[in-house]
């Protein structure tokens, strides 16, 4: 449950940077907006990535209980 609700923020993310990356806010450049953007963008897939180190270890515990 808990990747699939960060995989939702991720994708969620992914949709603003596009809209971001087409939408002009009075001639502005939005690189600020846009970094920040990534910065979620690298924090999601770092717990993405946590989470999934997380299972293996917990599946190769309970493999080896079982043995």
């Amino acid at each position: 449950d808990i990747q699939r609700e960060l995989r939702r923020i991720g994708v969620n993310i992914n949709q603003i940077a596009r809209a971001l990356n087409t939408a002009v806010i009075e001639g502005r450049v939005l690189d600020l907006e846009l970094g920040e953007v990534a910065a979620f963008k690298r924090e999601i897939r770092e717990h993405l990535a946590g989470l999934r180190d997380v299972m293996a270890r917990r599946q190769v515990y309970w493999d080896l209980a079982d043995e």
